[in-house]
């Protein structure tokens, strides 16, 4: 009876692959700014594809670091453990201009993976379509 019970339900998306693609599309729209988390509330997201928004309080540019990050940090700056950090290698720096002075002071909303560094918050950028100024 199970197996008949799935196989039926295995035939309904193979049928109607309208329906994986509506749960697909739920799960991209839930990632949008438009309903961005704040970002003293990202902690319940840890391993999750989120949107969270904040002023970014701090930036550095650790040019000297392994990996030359830029950190954009949220709510408060560096070395307050309570803040939200964006990520961006140097690899990806370019894309992104001057990161540290094009970003300080504005509002941003931030897309991707959270996940937690040393006890602080963080989502590492890779794309120009993860970070954008609301």
């Amino acid at each position: 009876m199970r197996r008949l019970a799935l196989l039926s339900t295995l035939a309904v998306f193979l049928l109607h692959p309208g329906l994986a693609q509506t749960k697909t599309t739920a799960s991209t729209a839930s990632v949008s700014c438009e309903r961005a988390t704040p970002w003293s509330s990202a902690s319940r997201l840890v391993g999750q594809q989120a949107a969270i928004r904040g002023r970014v309080a701090g930036t550095y540019y650790a040019s000297s670091s392994s990996g030359q990050p830029t950190f954009l940090n949220l709510g408060f700056d560096y070395p307050s453990p309570h803040r939200f950090t964006v990520v961006i290698w140097q690899e990806d720096r370019a894309k992104f201009g001057f990161p540290e002075r094009r970003f300080m002071g504005r509002t941003v909303c931030v897309t991707g993976r959270v996940s937690k560094y040393n006890g602080v918050l963080q989502i590492i950028v890779r794309s120009t379509t993860q970070l954008r100024v609301m």
